[in-house]
């Protein structure tokens, strides 16, 4: 499959907030793509790739400070003290993890299961969308920590 033909490679050309929380130069952040489930993040390769192993090393070291900077920002919007990620694409042959809080009175392998089968309790368009605007706030105002640079204290993170 060639980026022309990649539904997530025509949808990251198109992005826009509130749809889109961030973009970096080799991944992208934005609203998980079918299922307005507040708090969910859609987190796919700027560049078409079709898995993990495709990645480039720039790429790879990019990925885990993302997605722990994403999950912190999902803990400090949503209040939630799970953030849940997957990635299958079965679906959609473009690299993408998805990863959101669950819902308290669903959670584990059921609330998996719901989000995959797109179950319309767990749809709010317009939490969805709150939640989106506040996650794109907080990654703004947050830039990526580097755990080897000194803090104002001299002191290392």
């Amino acid at each position: 499959m060639t980026g022309d033909e990649c539904v997530l490679c025509r949808r990251a050309t198109t992005l826009e907030p509130p749809e889109l929380l961030l973009r970096g130069e080799h991944w992208l952040a934005s609203r998980h793509p079918t299922m307005p489930a507040p708090g969910w993040i859609a987190v796919q390769t700027a560049r078409h790739t079709e898995g993990l192993a495709q990645l480039d090393r720039a790429e790879a070291a990019e990925l885990g400070p993302l997605l722990s900077r994403l999950s912190a920002a999902v803990t400090r919007v949503t209040g939630s003290e799970r953030v849940y990620t997957y990635s299958l694409g079965e679906g959609c042959p473009h690299t993408h993890i998805l990863l959101g809080p669950p819902r308290r009175e669903l959670r584990g392998t059921a609330f998996i299961t719901a989000l995959l089968h797109r179950d319309e309790s767990l749809a709010d368009e317009t939490a969805a969308i709150d939640v989106a605007r506040d996650l794109a706030d907080e990654l703004a105002d947050r830039p990526p920590e580097n755990p080897t640079q000194p803090t104002e204290s001299g002191e290392r993170r």
